[in-house]
């Protein structure tokens, strides 16, 4: 019993000194210079979207301020893309999309 108790603990450090060597693996970051809008006029699929909101203080005003990102994922052939949208307002959203390979 202490012998499988001694394996399973090396087996799981084990396991946790490759995901941590995976986790330092460098990836491709690279910025494109199209839009979220012509990536999809150009056949990407979105395959993931998510948002988040988050308070942000200005030092300079002293108050704070809710601001929201938008996340999609796109995907055509064997790319993969990741375009953000920050705070975005009626017909005025700026995106930044990224090629992941």
């Amino acid at each position: 019993m202490k012998r499988a108790l001694m394996l399973a603990v090396l087996w799981v450090n084990l396991l946790h000194s490759s995901i941590a060597s995976a986790q330092e693996a460098r990836t491709e970051w690279a910025p494109l210079a199209k839009s979220l809008t012509v990536l999809l006029n150009e056949g990407w699929r979105i395959i993931s979207h998510g948002n988040a909101k988050a308070v942000s203080q200005s030092y300079q005003t002293q108050s704070n301020s809710l601001t929201e990102t938008y996340s999609f994922v796109l995907a055509r052939e064997n790319k993969v893309v990741i375009c953000l949208i920050y705070d975005p307002t009626p017909n005025n959203a700026v995106s930044r999309c990224r090629a992941l390979n």
